[in-house]
């Protein structure tokens, strides 16, 4: 029989900027072959539908409206509303024209028209977001005449976007899709230079500090990464004026009027901050996700040399640091020369990633050739200097990962790590790598957040504190030598019969 460990392929460690020069292009499908890669994991979970549908749904007056068979909504409201409800969006408004086979061969142009009328008349949306699927899209239905014969019989400013999913390119979502939420803007008669912009809010909804309500962090117990920045921005003395994606589409369109934009999350901010400087000559600071003391301070500094609040900004950097410096300092003292194995290449990876060289760790990412996928992303880090060592496997299949392997190609033990899965699912095998004796960090989407610290990304000294309270508490859980997780047990099992065939 052929053990799990010779059928394991064989790790290429490198660094992040050699990974990703050697990158090929996503969508080069033959120079992908020369390395066995499969990549349809993002080309169907993730089709330019389900990327048009996760940047439409930032919008709170707009109703998307789907012209595809129903499983194209069901499968999208399944899969995008658990994320939202669990920051505040409990029910999405997604109705749909529910195409039958006898509109996938005929067309179902009556029909969305229909849907159209209807929707304006229910919801009273300030926008319909119109998305096709791949069934109109074969049959090409005639998007064009049935909006111009809609928008006259409806309130709501009607917005096709062709989103078929076999048209689109891997990395179409950052090129094709996000400089879309440039077309609600408009020039502005006057540019505040105190005004910030806040881009590249993703999946997050944003209690805005409006006239006459709490600010930020006070009023709700949850507490989002672009919140927080609002925070930070408005301690300078600055005002937060528009939040994009995210926001009303009314408000959006004065987004110009403010003189600097910053920037959350690179994947989705950075397209943006670059498309508004074209368009409307609006600097950003070229420095996203700032997560632990240095990198917020060197932020803050960025902001303040922009803004003439270079005195403020000294100000609350010390102020701020000072507020979670005990719980910095001693996870910096517990973590000190430990490695963390992080899982994944793009924005929040690469922030924690950051951070853990803050505290004195060793970086190591685990991902895949596929760094091109996201470009501009990865592009802006090394910008900005971060590289760290880059593991390089030949598949994207991070489930089955011979984390044991790994640890031991790189000489390292179970006391000298803390693992990062992120949004993949948790390796684990029971009495070998498992949370009983490996610190293993949850930092994924779906289920981190942690109660009065912003905590889904991490973002400043708070999202920093809070991350370094589940690395601690991580690490004291793996020095215990415990039995076995139940997941550990379980699911090692399957992974070795897996491995083994």
């Amino acid at each position: 029989m052929v053990t799990a460990a010779a059928k394991t392929p064989e790790f290429e460690v490198t660094t992040l900027r050699e990974a990703f020069y050697g990158s090929p292009d996503p969508n080069a499908r033959p120079a992908w072959r020369q390395y066995g890669v499969t990549q349809d994991a993002y080309s169907s979970v993730w089709c330019k539908f389900i990327w048009t549908y996760n940047a439409m749904q930032e919008l709170d007056d707009a109703v998307i409206l789907v012209h595809a068979p129903l499983n194209c909504t069901s499968c999208v409201r399944t899969f995008k509303t658990g994320l939202y409800h669990s920051w505040g969006n409990p029910f999405i408004h997604s109705p749909t024209t529910n195409m039958t086979k006898d509109h996938v061969i005929f067309g179902g142009n009556d029909e969305l028209l229909q849907a159209i009328v209807a929707v304006d008349r229910d919801y009273r949306p300030n926008l319909i977001v119109i998305l096709t699927g791949c069934a109109p899209g074969l049959t090409l239905d005639d998007m064009e005449r049935v909006v111009g014969q809609a928008q006259p019989l409806v309130k709501a400013r009607l917005w096709h976007i062709p989103s078929a999913g076999f048209e689109f390119k891997n990395n179409g979502f950052f090129e094709d899709v996000l400089p879309l939420w440039l077309d609600f803007m408009e020039p502005q008669p006057a540019v505040h230079k105190d005004w910030v912009n806040i881009l590249g809010n993703n999946r997050e909804p944003y209690c805005r500090a409006r006239d006459g309500q709490m600010p930020y962090g006070v009023d709700h117990d949850w507490i989002t990464d672009a919140e927080e920045m609002g925070r930070l921005v408005e301690l300078m003395g600055l005002r937060v004026h528009r939040v994009v994606p995210g926001d009303r589409v009314g408000d959006i369109k004065d987004a110009p009027a403010a003189g600097l934009n910053v920037v959350t999350c690179a994947s989705n901010g950075i397209p943006l901050a670059l498309g508004m400087e074209q368009r409307f000559q609006t600097p950003y600071i070229a420095f996203a996700q700032p997560l632990g003391p240095i990198s917020t301070a060197k932020w803050l500094r960025m902001v303040g040399e922009a803004t003439g609040r270079q005195e403020m900004a000294e100000r609350v950097i010390a102020q701020e640091y000072e507020a979670v410096r005990p719980i910095w300092e001693a996870c910096r003292e517990l973590v000190q020369g430990k490695t963390a194995i992080l899982m994944g290449w793009a924005n929040r990876p690469l922030s924690i990633g950051r951070m853990c060289q803050e505290l004195g760790m060793d970086v190591v990412h685990l991902g895949s050739r596929w760094l091109r996928f996201k470009s501009q992303d990865t592009q802006h880090w090394l910008s900005t200097g971060y590289d760290c060592k880059y593991v390089l496997r030949k598949t994207r299949d991070v489930a089955s990962v011979n984390m044991v392997g790994l640890m031991e190609q790189l000489g390292l033990k179970p006391q000298d790590v803390l693992y990062f899965y992120f949004d993949f699912p948790p390796y684990a095998r029971a009495g070998r790598f498992d949370a009983a004796n490996v610190a293993r960090v949850d930092t994924g989407v779906h289920q981190r957040r942690f109660r009065g610290w912003n905590s889904r990304g991490g973002l400043g000294y708070r999202g920093a504190a809070s991350l370094c309270i589940m690395m601690m508490e991580a690490v004291k859980a793996a020095r215990r030598q415990v039995a076995p997780t139940l997941h550990g047990r379980l699911y090692g099992k399957s992974l070795e019969y897996e491995m083994a065939q």
